[in-house]
């Protein structure tokens, strides 16, 4: 058994892609997956999958899609590569806010554009970045919803990504490992 992080992007975000997690669970559950477990509403599960994964993120969109009407994109990772990115996290705030300061955007695919040179001209504020394997991390120091290098990355970071802050990550890390 692998044991799997699925991160969906865009639900129940501002009222649209309305997916009850509880559904989501029980739709996990009918595509042969175990021991499955949502944390909170933004699309995030741990369970574990007994056969090849490398098309699940799709089979987990299309199920949605056919239950739901919508096919949000899925991030299938398995936990060792989520630990593994997050131990490569170069960024480590400390203070009562620092897991709104960072943020690792999962990216599945390949990176159609990428452009650190346009990025850095954004970054004010002590922002900070840096390009890691499968993953970029976002160091916000004011937040997350203030930040315009936050809000321009798509022009400049082109690909499948989702992102998630640092304590939905160590959550998600955890609740796996247990």
């Amino acid at each position: 058994m692998t044991i799997c992080i699925a991160l969906l992007r865009g639900v129940n975000v501002g009222g649209h892609n309305k997916l009850p997690m509880k559904d989501w669970r029980e739709g996990l559950a009918a595509l042969g997956l175990d021991n499955v477990r949502t944390y909170i509403q933004s699309g995030n599960a741990v369970f574990e999958a007994g056969g090849d994964t490398e098309n699940l993120g799709q089979k987990v969109s299309a199920d949605i899609g056919a239950r739901f009407g919508f096919t949000p994109e899925c991030h299938i990772l398995s936990l060792d590569q989520v630990r593994a990115m997050r131990a490569a996290c170069p960024y480590e705030p400390e203070g009562e806010d620092a897991h709104k300061q960072v943020h690792l955007m999962f990216i599945t695919g390949p990176i159609k554009t990428y452009d650190p040179d346009g990025l850095s001209a954004l970054a004010t504020q002590g922002e900070r970045f840096h390009m890691g394997e499968g993953v970029f991390y976002l160091y916000t120091p004011q937040g997350f919803g203030k930040s315009v290098l936050a809000e321009k990355l798509p022009r400049f970071l082109k690909a499948n990504m989702t992102a998630r802050n640092l304590r939905t990550v160590d959550t998600l890390i955890e609740m796996a490992a247990n």
